[in-house]
This record gives structure tokens, C-alpha cells and sequence, in this order.
């Protein structure tokens, strides 16, 4: 689940780890703005070229910068296997906006995405790659999901791989900032980018519907989730579009073998008299969804 935009991004993130910013005789930290890494790139280069060793130029950089570079920086880019300036921008979380995008990878993770952690060894660092993903087998939706990702991380593309054995069609990208946004949800503090306007909203609430939400071939829709605070949040949003709901109501789950509870969800129904303004103002970007809720429109004469 990788393509060559992340394993670029993972590269980079492997050679920051290794930066040492030294004060005073102390390291202090291990990341670096880019436009420093860029000015020791560059500086590292024209020293090579004036056929200093690797030894010398770490410690001609340290003493200019107070940063110390590890043999396999300078390795990397004076053979130019790497360069800072082939760097893909990375977004903090501090630097994270409210945008209709935020909000729809939000309202995507808290349904059918995830967020998780990989990590290698090298040398002695220990490399940890924050990913967030997405699998299902409405190829739109994760095509709208990557859409959003590749908006607000600034990439140009980022390829949805189908996995012929599954049916289904998956993405999977680095971003810590999204990372630390997302691992453990809490609506108190997602609250900002969910809220932000109406049209953030509207996006959080269609990405969480394309994940949680079923349309019954008749037209009728039910919304699930295993978080009884969330279906209920979710229920005061559909509100302020003037979309009115039953429920919650608990769904207990058996296992057939044991016929013992191992799961409890809790659904909510959108009543029909709201299926317009549910379809005006939301909508769903899965086809066969959307497809189900405008026939049931059509043959109710609504549209």
C-alpha cells in the first residue's frame, strides 16, 4: 500500500531523523526547517566539489550551521541520491487549516479509514512512517479521499491501487500532521475543522456517510456506527441543514457458533420527509448510494 510519492516522503523523514542540532555542546531536537537543510545541502556540495572528505565537510557544517550531519547526509547528497529540494512540503499539525478537504478525511477516518503507525531500524535510529489509509470497493469514493489528500498535502497525485483479491481499491499515505489529528478522535477538539462553515460540515458529514451510511434498494437510509457520542454529534449536524433523524437505536451483533454478543452498533434512520435536504445539502460521493437516493426521489416526485 505505498507509491512513490510516500517513499519519497519516508526517505526524507529517514534523513531528518539523523540531523543532530547542536547549542552549547547539547543536542537539542532532531528535525530541521527545510530551508536550513537546503542552505547545508548546498554549502555540504560545493565543499565536496573542492574534494573535502565526508569527516571534514560534517565538521565545517557544524561549525557554520550548529547542526551535525551524519556521514550517510553527506554520502546521500553529494553522490546526488538525495536533495532537500526534492523534498514533497509537509504540513504540521500546528499549520493544519479548516478546509472542506480536512473535514471530509475527518468525517472518512472516523468511519471506514485509519490511521496507523510503521517504523524501521537503521543503524541504530529507530524511523517511525505515520500513514493514513483507506480500503473499499467503491473505487470513487477512495478516489475522492486521495483527491482531498493530495490537496492538502500539496502533491500533485497520489494513486489508488486495486487489489484484484479483495475487490477493492485502497491509498495509503504518510502525514504525521493527520496522524496526530486522528489517532485517538476527540470531537472536542476536532470541533474547529468540523464547524468551521456550513460547507465543512456538509463534507465531514458526506465523508462519514460514505463510509457508515446504507441505502436499502427502496431508497431508505440508515446511518451506524459502534460510537453512540458520534451517531448522536452526528445527528445535531444533519440537524442544522434541517435533515431530521429517528434513534438511536442499539443493534445487538451474535456470534452464530456461540450465539454470544460480540458487538453493539447504533443506528439512526433519516426520516423521508428530509431526503430532499439530505440530497441537497450532503449527498453521497459513492455513485450506488447517490444512484438509490434519487430514484427513491424520483419516484416520490421530489425531483
Amino acid at each position: 500500500m505505498t507509491e512513490s510519492g510516500p517513499q519519497q516522503s519516508e526517505s526524507s523523514s529517514e534523513l531528518r531523523e539523523e540531523v543532530q542540532v547542536v547549542s552549547e555542546g547539547k543536542k537539542r531536537g532532531k528535525y530541521l526547517p527545510r530551508e536550513l537543510r537546503t542552505r547545508a545541502y548546498d554549502r555540504a556540495v560545493a565543499l565536496r566539489q573542492q574534494g573535502l572528505s565526508y569527516s571534514k565537510i560534517i565538521d565545517v557544517i557544524e561549525q557554520e550551521y550548529r547542526i551535525r550531519l551524519s556521514y550517510s547526509h553527506i554520502s546521500y547528497w553529494t553522490r546526488g541520491l538525495h536533495s532537500p529540494y526534492n523534498e514533497i512540503a509537509t504540513i504540521s499539525i500546528e499549520q493544519l487549516e479548516p478546509s472542506e478537504e480536512v473535514a471530509y478525511i475527518i468525517g472518512v477516518v472516523l468511519g471506514d479509514g485509519s490511521v496507523y503507525t510503521t517504523f524501521k531500524i537503521r543503524r541504530t535510529t529507530r524511523v517511525v512512517s505515520y500513514r493514513i489509509a483507506l480500503e473499499a470497493k467503491d473505487k470513487e469514493f477512495v478516489e475522492k479521499f486521495a483527491r482531498c489528500l493530495c490537496i492538502l498535502l500539496g502533491r500533485k497525485r497520489i494513486k489508488v491501487r486495486y487489489e484484484r483479491s479483495k475487490g477493492t481499491y485502497h491509498v495509503d499515505v504518510g502525514s504525521k500532521a493527520l496522524y496526530e489529528l486522528l489517532k485517538e478522535p476527540d470531537l472536542e477538539r476536532l470541533r474547529k475543522y468540523i464547524e468551521h462553515c456550513d460547507k465543512c460540515v456538509a463534507a465531514f458529514i458526506r465523508g462519514f456517510v460514505d463510509s457508515e451510511a446504507s441505502v436499502k434498494k427502496d431508497g431508505y437510509i440508515l446511518i451506524s456506527n459502534t460510537n453512540y457520542e458520534l451517531i448522536t454529534y452526528i445527528q445535531k449536524l444533519l440537524k442544522r441543514f434541517g435533515i431530521e433523524t429517528t434513534g438511536p437505536r442499539p443493534i445487538m451483533h451474535y456470534d452464530p457458533k456461540t450465539g454470544r454478543q460480540y458487538k453493539t452498533e447504533y443506528v439512526i434512520y433519516i426520516r423521508t420527509k428530509s431526503y430532499e435536504n439530505f440530497y441537497r445539502y450532503i449527498g453521497f460521493t459513492i455513485r450506488r448510494k447517490q444512484e438509490r437516493l434519487e430514484g427513491y426521489l424520483r419516484r416520490t416526485g421530489k425531483i
